[in-house]
């Protein structure tokens, strides 16, 4: 059965129950260790935020993913030239006027 979940994908609510889960864990056991009991509306609140805070890093990630992929220019096999700055030492000839003594082929 698939679950319809028009805000994020699968991955990007993994991503968010993981870190709440893990945030949780670890408030858990700092609390205990620390103070030698467990508020639970803190580790609530913490884990809370923490998925908030992860949901919208997926969300920002995917966004600008999607911008990028638009925005970004076709590049085939017979348009990469185009593309493809020329470094010192590649082997390009832009900017030469005078060959002068360097053989052409």
């Amino acid at each position: 059965m698939a679950v319809n979940t028009p805000f994020m994908e699968r991955r990007g609510i993994a991503e968010a129950g993981g870190a709440a889960i893990a945030s949780g864990v670890l408030a858990i056991g700092a609390l205990w260790l620390a103070v030698g009991y467990i508020d639970w509306v803190l580790v609530v609140g913490l884990a809370l935020g923490v998925a908030i805070a992860a949901a919208a890093n997926y969300r920002a990630r995917t966004g600008h993913a999607d911008a990028v992929k638009t925005a970004a220019p076709e590049v085939t096999a017979d348009n990469f030239e185009n593309y493809t700055p020329v470094k010192a030492g590649d082997g390009g000839t832009e900017g030469l006027e005078n060959d002068g003594d360097r053989d052409s082929e």
